[in-house]
């Protein structure tokens, strides 16, 4: 169901779909595998099969190369791995970070069980040792959502994936497209709204968002040591402290939320 879901929201031409599966041997022949990573493919569990779903290139889609001394977009790979509904949850991040890591090619990756989806994008530098292979700069990974989704921001996000709506000056460009709509709709949990916005503004985002996890996991951290704190003085220090944090994470909320 994921894969016939993806075909009808990123609504790409007829010479893109490929549908072609990926044998685990791809990763096995080409790649230097660790060993938890060859564990993490030989688990069926894990990964039940990935599917090549669609290669965007200027043959298939019209849209011109980018490159340049840092990045290269030559074709995006629409790629698809099937989990279990056991491993989603415990396995998605690594299945990102295998797949991510050895493909260079710019990928929109889906990762799906029976009833649900996350779609992943990334950033990739030319790695400037070899320009065969790429550096990880940045993930952005949408959260969990239902295949039958009623959720108003999700599926404002799914219908904004469509290729007619992308800016298709260039692969990079369009790559860009999927990126600002990820970071759209996870602004979406802060805003209320989802919005795709620019790309640099969409990056800015994405650091306003890791700031107000980080003032969080900063509040847990006093709330926990004020629990245990026996000290009248310590105690008040501490919720001080929290207050100041609350404020803080008000503060970055409101500069997302009035853009």
């Amino acid at each position: 169901m994921a894969v016939a879901l993806i075909h009808k929201i990123v609504n790409l031409p007829a010479h893109c779909w490929v549908n072609q599966k990926l044998p685990k041997t791809f990763f096995k022949r080409n790649f230097d595998l660790t060993l938890s990573e060859k564990k993490l493919l030989d688990d069926f569990a894990t990964i039940k099969q990935m599917e090549v779903l669609a290669l965007v290139n200027p043959e298939t889609a019209n849209i011109p190369v980018f490159n340049n001394e840092t990045v290269s977009y030559e074709e995006i790979i629409v790629l698809a791995v099937q989990t279990t509904d056991e491993q989603f949850d415990k396995q998605k991040n690594k299945i990102i970070e295998l797949i991510q890591k050895y493909i260079p090619n710019p990928i929109v990756l889906i990762i799906y069980d029976e009833k649900r989806m996350i779609i992943n994008v990334a950033e990739k530098r030319i790695n400037s040792n070899d320009a065969t292979k790429r550096v990880l700069e940045k993930n952005y990974t949408t959260e969990t959502i239902a295949i039958q989704t009623t959720d108003k921001k999700q599926l404002q996000f799914l219908e904004n994936l469509s290729f007619d709506k992308a800016n298709k000056l260039n692969l990079s460009q369009y790559y860009n497209h999927f990126i600002q709509s990820v970071i759209g709709l996870q602004s979406a949990q802060i805003n209320g709204t989802f919005v795709a916005r620019p790309i640099e503004q969409s990056k800015e985002n994405v650091l306003l968002l890791e700031q107000i996890e980080a003032v969080k996991q900063q509040i847990t951290t006093l709330e926990n040591l004020a629990k245990k704190e026996t000290q009248v003085a310590e105690m008040v220090k501490y919720n001080t402290k929290i207050q100041e944090h609350r404020k803080e994470i008000t503060e970055l909320t409101n500069k997302i939320v009035n853009q």
